[in-house]
């Protein structure tokens, strides 16, 4: 399927809906032009076309012969409603997708009642204000023949945006295919890979290789690399520079007696900021440690390719620019990959001297990879019946893997943007772990507005990245990691404690449910209480900033019993080191539902390391 659905109308929609549609990336397009799915309208006397495209009628009660029969193979028959007063809306199970999303206390006009027989079943009834089950007024089903859904209501704008995402679902998750390229069967990049794993074993943890015993041996591998990578750079002439830098760096350390490795020379060659073309692929090969993954310092080689989605180019070039940005996908990798590390950032190489940093790369698909399985196990968990468009989300890799880039770009942008502390996070020392939480929480809200602007412009990625960082935030975040100053997972018992007692997010007979008309504006908020925060930072001592910051998250998050700086008793006459030794590894400890949560759903999280698809 298509990246956005295209979407074929047996009539005239009125223009509000047809904007709607289209500003969320719905293409209007005709019957023969193999639409994924099909609008059929009142007073449609052929219905055209049909095959694999999914369905939504719009029924009056008064459908033609055409239109009834269609119904009629689908298990519906269809009555005239007595009269079309908006009624208010319940969803008729609360396990699928929600339909109603994105709206509030729906009243529509109802059309017409629905009686049912196989495959159809009841999507929506009309509310009752009591137990007793209202009229079935939307059904439909999805299986191997297709998805159908029929709808007895006149839709809003976004009631029918949902239901034709719901329809132009397929059945069944559909995974992108395999990513092709001959270098990951070349010869040379199967030995280059089995060397490499093999240095790896000889080296310690600051990348030398101290046992004189092994040296003879590690030359050995080393001139192979290097063989190696004068095989592949005739593949990857835009590399030939930094491949020929890496050769020499090889050799050097190697006739060095394998100490500490350095490899600035070639480091400083390698410049995949400047060759951001859709599907370029690189060979990546330097000692360094693997965030989130070791922190040994060993030889390391990735093949990768660059993503750079048209839409991506364009905001960057016009609205989000971002000259170090580059978002990647796993081609293969030695085994410090094959870890839960999603970037690969300069300052991880060993060198021996920090240079000017031009470039970081993070990869997109382990990112929406890990995403798409975490998520939709807590959604079953949670029982959290998701929008349409939010499934979707998690059942096409390539939109998610396009919707990260996307965030991606506006958070590692806005780590230098804003009303910052006179001296950046980004710059290191040591400080109580939570100023990192608001940091990383500040970047992610920043994406989070700009997405919710974008989705006013019609940018069709817009709402999907809201859809990421909320329940990548919410749901992965804080199950992720040990509880040793994890300042990501702090952040996403904030945000999650912040919905919740703003009453956006409800945890109510044991299911989650969202106000998703509420959430824009609460997420918002939270975002401006942050900048805030960092707007009085430079009026302010650093322990007095440090103390203020506590206060905002401590206002929502609630603090260990233990902690003394939810007592107050903090070192006030000495230096601010004492002040970060005082937080507790674990300052914020799981509320109950997220130790629950966690116990549900940690074998899944755990099963993401090293995916990337």
């Amino acid at each position: 399927m298509r990246l956005f659905p295209t979407v074929h109308a047996t009539g005239d929609l009125p223009a509000p809906h047809r904007t709607h549609l289209e500003r969320h990336g719905l293409t209007f397009v005709g019957a023969d032009d193999g639409p994924d799915v099909v609008l059929v309208l009142p007073g449609t006397v052929t219905v055209g076309a049909s095959g694999d495209a999914g369905l939504v009628v719009l029924a009056s009660g008064t459908e033609t012969p055409a239109v009834v029969d269609l119904l009629a193979s689908r298990g519906v028959v269809v009555r005239d409603a007595a009269a079309a007063e908006p009624t208010g809306l319940v969803p008729a199970d609360l396990t699928a997708d929600d339909l109603l999303a994105w709206t509030s206390d729906v009243e529509l006009p109802v059309r017409a009642t629905l009686e049912l027989a196989a495959p159809a079943m009841p999507v929506l009834r009309s509310a009752t204000g009591s137990q007793a089950l209202g009229a079935v007024v939307a059904a439909g089903n999805r299986d191997a023949a297709g998805a159908f859904l029929v709808l007895g209501v006149d839709p809003s704008p976004e009631v029918l945006l949902n239901a034709a995402v719901w329809a132009a679902r397929p059945s069944a998750p559909e995974e992108e295919a395999g990513r092709r390229s001959d270098l990951v069967t070349h010869p040379a990049w199967t030995r280059l890979k089995q060397d490499v794993s093999e240095l790896q074993a000889a080296q310690v943890k600051d990348g030398s290789i101290p046992d004189a015993a092994l040296h003879a041996r590690a030359r050995e591998l080393v001139h192979a690399v290097g063989v190696a990578l004068h095989d592949l750079a005739a593949e990857l002439p835009h590399d030939e520079d930094y491949l020929t830098a890496v050769g020499k760096d090889l050799t050097r350390w190697a006739d060095a007696g394998f100490g500490v490795p350095d490899f600035l020379d070639s480091l400083v060659a390698f410049h995949p900021q400047e060759q951001r073309v859709d599907g370029l692929p690189h060979l990546v090969l330097f000692p360094m440690y693997t965030q989130n993954g070791s922190t040994d310092r060993r030889v390391e080689a990735v093949l990768l390719q660059v993503r750079w989605p048209e839409l991506v180019a364009r905001l960057e070039a016009e609205q989000f620019s971002n000259a170090l940005f580059v978002p990647v996908t796993f081609l293969d990798f030695t085994p410090g990959y094959d870890t839960n590390s999603a970037v690969l950032f300069p300052e991880t190489v060993a060198v021996r001297e920090v240079p000017t940093f031009t470039w970081g790369a993070i990869f997109a698909d382990r990112e929406a990879a890990r995403f798409r399985r975490v998520v939709r196990a807590a959604a079953e968990t949670t029982r959290l019946a998701l929008p349409p468009d939010a499934a979707r989300l998690l059942d096409d890799q390539r939109l998610a893997e396009e919707t990260f880039i996307l965030w991606d770009l506006v958070h590692d942008r806005t780590h230098m943007r804003g009303d910052l502390p006179f001296d950046p996070f980004m710059i290191k020392q040591r400080m109580p772990y939570f100023l990192y939480s608001l940091e990383e929480l500040r970047c992610d809200l920043t994406a989070f507005r700009a997405a919710v602007r974008l989705e006013g412009e019609g940018v069709p990625h817009a709402r999907y990245v809201q859809y990421a960082i909320l329940f990548d935030r919410l749901f992965r975040f804080p199950v992720t990691g040990s509880r040793v100053r994890n300042y990501d997972g702090l952040g996403g018992q904030l945000l999650f404690a912040w919905l919740h007692q703003h009453h956006v997010l409800h945890w109510t007979d044991s299911r989650l449910t969202i106000d998703w008309p509420q959430v824009p504006a609460a997420v918002i908020a939270l975002a401006e209480q942050i900048e805030q925060l960092y707007w009085r930072s430079i009026d302010r001592p650093k322990t007095a900033h440090w103390l203020a910051a506590y206060a905002l998250v401590s206002g929502t998050v609630t603090p260990h019993p233990a902690s003394a700086w939810a007592r107050g008793d903090l070192p006030l006459d000495g230096p601010p080191k004492g002040f970060t030794d005082a937080v507790l590894d674990d300052e914020f400890p799981l509320s109950m539902f997220y130790e629950a949560l966690s116990r549900k759903i940690g074998d899944v999280v755990a099963s993401t390391r090293g995916i990337t698809a």
